[in-house]
């Protein structure tokens, strides 16, 4: 269901972000330095929010680029909503290859025309999982390259099933691998709905008994689309359901293995948003035991796990439980690997970051942005952590970072 935000109270539109996060009431209420009794009457519309103070202070722990978002007024703020929706525009080509269904009279034409080779076809997916992984420049180099790469795979699946050859099962698998890539673009430019789309659409493709390992990660990223929609029960179920289909299509023997730890790990986050700590405790010390036993050479390209995605997750959950001082903490304790992917060392140092700006060491936090500008300028451009952080400290305004933060803001497209 897409939310029309236009229509919606300041109450209601402070609830939907706060379950978003996965911020329950009372850490919210603790936060802004109110009452549980107070935020509750503020979201059910009983209590008007006529603070400018709290106004702020909510702005700020629910993540609002501009406090007048609070109450539906236009942003007059800088936040990227420019830079987001270029971001849009180039990606207007994948979207059609994601929602042109093969019922259609395009996807019929683009059938009927000469198909692309499967080993080609191939190729240019593994090009495109290369810009992902290595590449600071992904989101435009992939807006250009993988709506081909999809359309021409489900060319390819279709024309398998209606011959049924022998190329059913690995054009599925390439068509799997490039829904899956779509769902991590989709996602962190913030399209959570399209991308909750995208990654339900190989559960209908792929075959328990053949596949198990292949289904858990595409269940693992339906579990992460719901999460990023805030479904955080919904989420953690899924993904548990995920884990235990696995261990019994494969008798227990991935239990130790990426795919079964990235379910777990998955999981502890969503039972944090849920409000059940005791649980995303225990799942998080599982993920993190399987971990470390971990071979780093045996994970996947469509789902990362390991001994840093392990860390980064608790910071997550630590910041979502205002527990600023743990993730720093957390942070502190992270070994990057030299062959991280892209993906994992912006996430880190943007969380980190994060985390250095909310608790007011402005030096630090410029020091992680710059170390995320190195590993994807793009990341610096288009998430919304990146932004939180920078607007955060320019509003400060150190005249140590002064420098440093004029570049970085110039290379997000807020200066």
């Amino acid at each position: 269901m897409v939310v029309n935000h236009r229509t919606l109270s300041a109450g209601e539109r402070i609830e939907l972000r706060r379950r978003r996060l996965g911020l329950s009431r009372r850490v919210v209420a603790e936060l802004t330095g109110r009452s549980e009794e107070w935020l509750r009457q503020i979201e059910r519309g009983s209590r008007r929010l006529d603070s400018i103070e709290m106004m702020y202070r909510l702005a700020e722990v629910l993540r609002f680029d501009d406090p007048v978002e609070l109450i539906g007024l236009p942003s007059s703020s800088r936040s990227g909503a420019r830079d987001i929706g270029e971001m849009g525009l180039q990606l207007t080509a994948l979207n059609r290859a994601i929602m042109d269904h093969p019922s259609t009279q395009v996807f019929a034409t683009a059938v009927a025309n000469p198909l692309p080779t499967l080993d080609s076809v191939r190729a240019g997916l593994d090009q495109c999982w290369y810009s992902w992984l290595g590449s600071g420049h992904r989101y435009t180099e992939l807006a250009a390259r993988l709506p081909q790469v999809l359309a021409s795979a489900r060319s390819i699946r279709a024309a398998a099933q209606a011959h049924s050859d022998g190329q059913l099962e690995e054009s599925g698998r390439v068509l799997v691998e490039a829904y899956h890539l779509a769902r991590f673009v989709l996602t962190r430019v913030g399209d959570y709905h399209l991308a909750w789309l995208v990654a339900d659409r190989p559960i209908g493709i792929l075959t328990q008994p053949a596949q198990p390992i292949l289904v858990a990660v595409s269940s693992w990223h339906v579990a992460s689309a719901l999460l990023s929609m805030g479904y955080h029960a919904e989420s953690r179920d899924y993904a548990l359901a995920a884990a235990h289909r696995l261990a019994a299509a494969t008798r227990s023997a991935e239990t130790e293995g990426p795919v079964y730890g990235a379910l777990l790990l998955l999981a502890a986050e969503c039972a944090a948003g849920a409000g059940d700590l005791e649980q995303s405790k225990e799942l998080l010390a599982g993920a993190a035991r399987i971990a470390e036993r971990l071979d780093p050479a045996a994970g996947l390209r469509t789902i990362w796990f390991g001994v840093p995605e392990v860390a980064i997750t608790g910071m997550d959950i630590a910041l979502r439980l205002g527990q600023v001082d743990e993730a720093i903490r957390l942070a502190a304790e992270v070994h990057l690997p030299d062959n991280a992917a892209v993906d994992v060392r912006a996430r880190y140092y943007l969380t980190t970051a994060y985390a250095y700006g909310r608790k007011g060491e402005d030096f630090a936090a410029t020091l992680a942005l710059q170390q995320a500008e190195l590993a994807s300028p793009e990341d610096l451009r288009f998430d919304w952590m990146a932004h939180r952080t920078l607007q955060k400290l320019s509003r400060h305004d150190h005249h140590l970072t002064r420098r440093d933060l004029a570049k970085l803001l110039a290379a997000a497209g807020l200066a």
